[in-house]
């Protein structure tokens, strides 16, 4: 058995830096609250000039003095608005129907075609009710409007009463404008004041605005260098030779997140290279061995079976002989033979196995390579039930069509002896996956333990009690050298499933997928 190199031992990596003690770390930090902090001189600067220059503004003595005036503005208009609406009822008196005609529709007319009229009603001199009108769909005094009464006196007795409306907006502005007016007065006695404090409460939230920014950046700052320190962590152990580190997923999409993912494909690829490299230097040396052993047992083999050939053939010139020793020589001709064509057969196995050529791939499609394996292996037909699934469209592969031809020899044996003298179920098939060809070959056998599987590849490890264990060796070292991959696994429903992976061979100016 040859024993690879040993690899000098990595010293192992310094452990990385808390967060907060990485140079990193702290010019982020100190970034984040310098981008915070700067901005609070000039606003403060400029809320300063807004103050001074908007207090001015409305504290002038012109506008004290404008809003000041604004209620006797308002007094006039409703004074116009009532000797308006006394002379439109004055009008109206003056246009009632005389006796005998009724004044009922006239107030009727009248509370619908006069603006702002409410109602109207026509008394006699002892009091009494003559007609009355209201405006249809007329607006309820406690809401948008305020009523004005006006009454003209009849001739000969009696009154018109009628009540027309002003809008309850122009009472409430006229209550604002007062205040406004006190307001303005009381706030140009304590100018001063005033500026100060817009200037502080400005000041203040500028600062807590500039502290809530810090303290978000301090803690953006805390989470991305810690995933950064992971990374770095990881980094560390790949170097010293653990190709196991991974770096745990972060969340989100930014750039760190895709620097971890890659970073983990990085070193997967490398794992499976190195992987790859070891087998198949271990193959080499196996192969070295395979073609020692042939070489040892090659030789002694012809004259062994000469020398019992000559044995046979004395005692057969030989007359009279004794028949128990006769009968004995044959039996023991039958071992020997049967031996040395065991040996033979390791012999030629050994030999196969240290010949394997190296690969030479040439474009093929894999599923019609599948398709015309079987259908130019009759001796497969005859030992077992095969069916073949092939995916839609072409499965581009590099191959060498000789050696991956053993591989499947090799696979269909390897089931067709696990099945045992019943006649095997074997299921091939052909598939895409991304940027890679899937080819797998499963039985309906007994399968193979968990516990044995990562051994099956092997060279000289099996699991039967005939064959030297090199069949599934030599699929390994072939896919390998196709740049794929093989796997076991269990077949759903039971029984052995073996996944060859091969890179796909991208035709013409197809992109391949990312």
């Amino acid at each position: 058995m040859i024993t690879p190199l040993a690899t000098p031992a990595a010293p192992p990596p310094s452990p990385a830096p808390p967060p907060w003690r990485s140079r990193f770390a702290l010019k982020l930090v100190g970034a984040l609250l310098l981008a915070a902090t700067l901005p609070l001189v000039p606003a403060l600067l400029l809320a300063n000039w807004l103050a001074d220059s908007n207090a001015g503004v409305w504290l002038a003595p012109r506008v004290a003095e404008r809003l000041s005036e604004v209620p006797g503005t308002y007094q006039e208009l409703f004074r116009a608005r009532k000797a308006l609406y006394a002379e439109q009822a004055v009008s109206l008196a003056r246009g009632l129907p005389r006796p005998p005609a009724a004044p009922a529709p006239y107030l009727e007319r009248a509370v619908r075609t006069v603006a702002r009229l409410q109602h109207v009603e026509l008394v006699a001199g002892d009091g009494r009710l003559i007609a009355a009108a209201d405006r249809p769909h007329g607006l309820d005094e406690e809401g948008g409007w305020r009523p004005v009464p006006a009454e003209v006196s009849l001739p000969g007795g009696g009154a018109l009463r009628a009540t027309f409306t002003i809008e309850a907006a122009l009472f409430a502005e006229l209550d604002e404008t007062r205040e406004l007016a006190e307001t303005a007065r009381d706030m140009d006695r304590a100018r001063g004041e005033l500026r100060r404090s817009v200037l502080l409460v400005f000041a203040g939230m500028v600062l807590i605005a500039a502290l809530l920014a810090a303290l978000i950046g301090h803690l953006m700052a805390r989470r991305t260098v810690a995933r950064l320190a992971r990374l770095a962590e990881a980094h560390r152990r790949v170097a010293a030779g653990d190709l196991s580190a991974r770096v745990e997923p972060s969340g989100g999409g930014d750039e760190v997140a895709a620097l971890g993912h890659g970073f983990n494909v990085m070193v997967e690829e490398v794992r499976q290279g190195r992987d790859r490299i070891v087998y198949l230097e271990k193959i080499s040396g196996w192969q070295d061995v395979a073609r020692r052993l042939a070489h040892e047992i090659k030789n002694p083999l012809t004259p062994i079976q000469l020398a019992f050939q000559q044995l046979e053939a004395r005692w057969r010139a030989t007359p009279g002989g004794d028949e128990k020793f006769g009968r004995l020589l044959g039996d023991a001709g039958e071992i020997v033979r049967q031996e040395v064509a065991t040996l033979q057969r390791l012999v030629e196995e050994f030999s196969s196995f240290a010949r394997l050529p190296d690969v030479a791939p040439v474009p093929a499609d894999l599923g019609a390579f599948v398709t015309d394996f079987v259908r130019t292996s009759p001796q497969l037909a005859e030992r077992a039930e095969v069916t073949v699934t092939v995916a839609a469209g072409r499965v581009p592969v590099a191959l060498d069509a000789a050696l991956m031809r053993r591989v499947l020899v090799n696979l269909a044996e390897n089931a067709v002896q696990a099945v045992g003298p019943s006649r095997a179920r074997l299921h091939l098939g052909v598939a895409r996956a991304r940027d890679r060809a899937v080819l797998t070959v499963a039985d309906e056998g007994p399968g193979v333990e968990p516990a044995l599987r990562p051994r099956v590849f092997d060279p000289y490890f099996t699991t039967k009690g005939e064959g030297t264990g090199l069949g599934l060796a030599i699929v390994k070292k072939i896919v390998l050298q196709h740049g794929g991959e093989v796997e076991l696994g269990e077949r759903p429903g039971g029984g052995a499933s073996f996944t060859i992976w091969l890179p796909l061979a991208w035709e013409g100016d197809a992109p391949r997928p990312r």
